[in-house]
């Protein structure tokens, strides 16, 4: 029978080593699965022509840069958009565009994601107040973030 050298120890004690150091990386990667959430973005898309808001529906995806969905919109609302306007004493008042329209949508993402510091969307961060470049399979258009709901049921 062969007699153990030092350097098959050292082997075997870095092997398992290396088993528990998977294992360890393998709970902590489920752990932090775990507390990831779908989020739920209220978007506002203002000055449309009305044809483009017709294209834009329900059910849609918003993908990203390579075309994966990324966004479902689950909520949309139109409106004739506003702009400002001088009366006949002239006071500015808002008055509604007779052309445009605006779109008021609420998105949901298609997968749990990390919400630290805003959302990454392409090469954008998705923050409150911050303008937004979306896609969907055949518009782009300008959207502002509303509101961000992280922990929706």
């Amino acid at each position: 029978m062969k007699k153990w050298r030092l350097f098959d120890t050292i082997i075997i004690i870095c092997g398992l080593f290396l088993l528990f150091g998977l294992a360890y990386k393998g709970l902590e990667a489920k752990a932090y699965s775990e507390i990831l959430k779908p989020i739920k973005v209220e978007i506002v898309v203002p000055n449309l022509d009305p044809e483009v808001a017709k294209q834009i529906k329900i059910g849609d995806s918003l993908v990203d840069k390579n075309a994966k969905p990324v966004f479902v919109i689950v909520e949309k609302a139109e409106k004739q958009s506003q702009h400002p306007a001088i009366d006949k004493d002239g006071n500015i008042v808002v008055s509604e565009h007779p052309l445009l329209v605006s779109l008021y949508l609420w998105v949901e993402s298609t997968e749990p994601v990390d919400y630290e510091n805003g959302i990454r969307y392409n090469w954008q961060v998705i923050k409150v107040g911050g303008s937004l470049i979306w896609e969907t399979t055949t518009e782009r258009f300008v959207g502002l973030v509303r509101q961000l709901i992280v922990d929706i049921q």
